[in-house]
């Protein structure tokens, strides 16, 4: 490192300080944690190799120490909103406040937008087809090399069917790789691979390295020419019109990454339901008629 160059945690730091310029609601967001704790938001690396965290005490989100990297750069943007989100949680908004529960959950979902932004709308002529999964599916010699293939999508694991919405429990069809055009839901199942990453799946609490294992979307253009009636495409049973399977495949040099890393989110609040009062029970016109009635037994 030069004499001037910033520390890797300072240079973590500036980009926080990048999105509070570049965004009201971030800056928003650092103010009143700022204030909550009395100590400006800071950026700093975990001694540990795997995990992400906000430290209450002293108002610092914590990144593992490969997130200094710049070939990691857009992850530890990503992870940053992220922790921003989960610290601002920590806040507790008042649920019973229509206004503040409005603000609220108004920057949670900017936030969460910010990390995972939506996509455009593709040409007219082509579908773009949209496909949710893990990190570690797509780098060093998976999809970014083989592309999407049958023969892998028929082996044991088989391919997912997306009509239960949970990577968790999917029903798997062996020699069809499932995909979608509708963005959110590819990152829906991108998002559910991060959180299992982070432990946060029911009986998976293992912390793994989102870096590696967290999800990802990609997506990849066919013309409706080349789908629309050929029997190498078809709808899935999910019963959403967006959600194909294909036996068809998809060469690597067709897909692209546009989304490095679906974050759980966005982290709102819900109000209470209304307080019910019950009504005084209206007194008996004719007590002398009313019956009483005894316990029983059970022979």
């Amino acid at each position: 490192m030069q004499p001037n160059e910033p520390s890797p945690a300072q240079a973590l730091t500036a980009r926080l300080t990048h999105w509070c310029a570049a965004d009201q609601v971030v800056a928003d967001v650092v103010k009143a944690l700022t204030t909550a704790y009395g100590t400006p938001l800071t950026v700093a690396l975990l001694d540990t190799p795997v995990g992400s965290d906000h430290l209450l005490e002293t108002n610092t989100i914590v990144l593992s120490t490969k997130y200094a990297e710049p070939g990691l750069a857009t992850v530890a943007d990503k992870l940053i909103l992220y922790r921003l989100a989960t610290a601002f949680a920590h806040l507790n908004v008042d649920t019973r406040d229509a206004e503040a529960l409005q603000t609220y959950n108004g920057r949670q979902l900017r936030l969460w937008r910010l990390a995972n932004p939506p996509q455009g709308p593709p040409p007219a002529e082509v579908y773009r087809f949209y496909h949710g999964t893990n990190r570690c599916n797509f780098y060093g010699d998976g999809i970014q090399l083989t592309g999407l293939t049958p023969g892998k999508a028929g082996s044991g694991i088989g391919c997912k069917r997306w009509e239960r919405h949970d990577i968790g429990s999917e029903s798997k069809d062996q020699g069809w790789n499932t995909v979608t055009r509708d963005f959110d839901m590819a990152l829906s199942y991108a998002r559910q691979h991060t959180e299992w990453a982070m432990g946060r799946k029911r009986n998976e609490p293992t912390l793994r390295d989102v870096a590696g294992e967290g999800g990802l979307v990609l997506a990849f253009d066919m013309p409706k020419k080349a789908v629309d009636g050929n029997d190498r495409w078809r709808q899935d049973k999910s019963g959403d019109p967006n959600n194909f399977q294909t036996e068809e495949a998809i060469p690597a040099e067709w897909i692209r990454v546009v989304e490095e890393l679906g974050i759980p989110g966005p982290l709102t609040a819900v109000a209470p339901p209304p307080e019910t009062t019950e009504a005084p029970a209206k007194a008996n016109p004719t007590p002398s008629n009313r019956r009483r009635v005894y316990p029983t037994s059970t022979p």
